[in-house]
């Protein structure tokens, strides 16, 4: 998570403007899919920790309730958190629907600081109580695309489509050859469409 975590400190200082709105928050929204937003008052502390995690390559929930990053990733032990972990933590009552999340930083005594959007409207650290922890939360990062395991399969799937016809083909009669050359093909196609995409999907922030 060093990477995202990087990349949120980028853009400490980010403030909502006091007149209009602040196109660098609205951004923030339109890159997990909601443009339809149009001010910087609405929450924005799950847009911007999507948005930072789309950033480097990494999925994000595409939702705005912070405490839909209670199932994103792996859940990792509060007291192993390590910098760029998201971290949610209950707003008003443990049970209630209301929440934060940000990007761990490190903990101070009882007070974890956290890296986040939308913290007294803006980007900043801010220390909150570590007992409001609902959970952190954590997403390894791949190095590139072809890390993916669609991708992986994808080519698989071509690697075996055109070996298998290769082999077989030397030893059948014409027809049988347009037929297996022509299945080979459309093998080829799938995958080449499922690969297409992965890639769609991870320039979107997906895995």
């Amino acid at each position: 998570m060093k990477k995202v975590y990087s990349a949120a400190r980028e853009d400490l200082g980010t403030w909502e403007w006091k007149e209009g709105h602040n196109p660098k928050v609205l951004k923030y929204f339109a890159d997990v899919g909601h443009d339809w937003v149009k001010d910087d008052e609405t929450a924005w502390c799950a847009a911007f920790v999507g948005a930072k995690l789309k950033a480097v390559g990494l999925p994000h929930t595409g939702k705005l309730n912070a405490r839909s990053y209670l199932d994103w990733g792996q859940s990792v032990e509060i007291g192993a958190a390590e910098p760029g972990d998201v971290v949610v933590l209950w707003r008003e009552d443990p049970d209630s629907w209301k929440g934060h999340v940000a990007f761990f930083v490190r903990y101070e005594g009882d007070k974890v600081i956290l890296l986040g959007g939308n913290q007294a409207n803006q980007v900043n650290e801010t220390a909150y109580d570590a007992d409001k922890i609902l959970g952190v939360r954590r997403m390894k990062e791949r190095k590139s695309p072809t890390q993916s395991k669609t991708m992986r399969a994808g080519a698989t799937v071509t690697a075996s489509g055109v070996g298998t016809a290769v082999g077989a083909v030397s030893s059948l009669d014409s027809v049988a050859q347009y037929i297996v050359l022509g299945f080979a093909g459309l093998t080829v196609l799938a995958a080449i469409f499922i690969m297409r995409e992965r890639l769609k999907a991870w320039a979107n922030g997906y895995r």
